[in-house]
């Protein structure tokens, strides 16, 4: 028998109500730890799974070892549920999966993870909706890496492990919107890309609406960074020296000419660029006094309706993994 690796690895599994065959997944993550790793725990995130899925996964209970299954109140949106995965996980590595990522190439993303504080999963045959879709992906992901400073590539999923300190780091945040994907980026420690495909029924990873993406660029877009507001106080400078201009123009003209014609047409476009000027600096202070009063509610982003666990808790009693804040009194 293959000497185990004596590490404490926590597998994080979130489904949702997209995922099928969900309990022969959780066998096969199951039979790929118990035969390498010393340690280790399976959590399913239940975030919405269909009702003939979650009974199928809680048989399991009697039969799989160190499998916990954590049901949240309602339906969440991935990168919540990837969280509430992680902040209950205890292992010495945290490796994270949604719905149909490869099970199978989890030793290779967890031997990754031993060079690499964090290892994100990159999938070269992710599928969008639609021209406009991938179009919108592309500007936002360029956007991103040039103005706010986080190059996450294109193709970027969910299939992520990292060591403790890494998990330890993201957990601490106080956020309420919290992105697990750019605030990885934001954290500072070694990180690399591993790239993978995933199965052909399965390339169109999420199956949120093109409008529910577009919102989510906007909440990564105000949460990470000032640069919308920034810009905003540049066309609002722009503006002004514009009104500047104008009324110079207008105090000219009155001097030097006496028969004054009334321009309603320059009046109109004037009026109509000021206008848009102004109701595009509202729209984006609106999001983010939206932004400030979620985090100053201080709620929790999101609530444990039920935790079931196997009689099995972990596969070596003796082990603990001691919690981020241990001083160690020697």
């Amino acid at each position: 028998m293959a000497q185990l690796n004596d590490i404490f690895v926590s597998a994080v599994f979130v489904v949702d109500s997209h995922a099928t065959e969900v309990a022969p997944k959780v066998k096969e993550l199951a039979q790929i730890l118990r035969s390498r790793y010393a340690n280790y725990e399976i959590l399913i995130i239940d975030n919405g799974l269909l009702i003939t899925e979650k009974k199928n996964v809680e048989k399991l209970l009697q039969k799989v070892p160190c499998l916990r299954v954590i049901t949240l109140s309602k339906s969440h949106d991935t990168d919540t549920a990837i969280f509430a995965g992680i902040e209950a996980s205890i292992g010495d590595f945290v490796c994270t999966l949604y719905n149909y990522d490869p099970i199978k190439l989890l030793p290779e993303l967890m031997d990754r993870a031993k060079a690499y504080d964090i290892v994100f999963g990159v999938a070269t045959n992710l599928k969008r909706r639609g021209k406009l879709e991938e179009l919108g992906a592309s500007l936002f992901y360029w956007y991103s890496k040039r103005y706010l400073h986080i190059a996450v590539p294109n193709g970027s999923t969910y299939f992520i492990c990292m060591n403790r300190s890494a998990a330890n780091a993201l957990t601490r945040s106080g956020r309420f919107m919290r992105h697990i994907r750019h605030m990885s980026k934001q954290v500072g420690f070694a990180a690399t890309n591993f790239k993978y495909k995933l199965p052909k029924d399965a390339r169109l990873y999420t199956r949120a609406s093109s409008g529910t993406l577009f919102s989510k660029a906007i909440d990564l877009i105000s949460n990470y960074s000032s640069h919308p507001l920034r810009m905003l106080t540049y066309f609002g400078i722009f503006a002004g020296f514009l009104n500047i201009i104008y009324a110079g123009y207008v105090v000219v003209v009155n001097i030097s000419q006496n028969d004054i014609q009334k321009g309603w047409t320059t009046l109109s476009l004037q009026s109509s660029f000021m206008f848009f000027i102004l109701f595009m600096i509202l729209a984006v202070l609106a999001e983010y006094i939206g932004k400030i009063l979620s985090e100053s509610q201080h709620e929790p982003p999101y609530h444990i309706a039920r935790e079931l666990s196997s009689t099995t808790s972990i596969a070596d009693e003796t082990r603990r993994t001691l919690p981020s804040n241990y001083e160690n009194p020697g």
